[in-house]
């Protein structure tokens, strides 16, 4: 009977270990995704910062580049007529 009872014991305290370093394990893992997660979190954020400044106005701007390109040609010939 002694020897049952600590044959008993014997596995519960085994099985007791092996549900410890389940739990370990499980733990570890659980951080890990929570990192994880607080990193996609924080990608959100930043784009979602982006995503709220203001747009810039690219046609508006490219208008406005294509603007000055013409009025520094028109001068630049301009100034050519009038040096000959």
């Amino acid at each position: 009977m002694n020897q049952e009872v600590n044959f008993t014991l014997s596995l519960l305290a085994v099985s007791l270990v092996q549900q410890n370093q389940m739990l370990k394990q499980q733990n570890a893992m659980l951080r890990d995704l929570m990192d994880h997660v607080d990193a996609v979190g924080d990608r959100l954020w930043r784009m979602d910062r982006r995503l709220a400044t203001t747009p810039v106005d690219q046609a508006g701007t490219r208008k406005q580049a294509a603007k000055k390109r013409r009025l520094s040609r028109k001068q630049s010939a301009a100034r050519k007529r009038s040096g000959k």
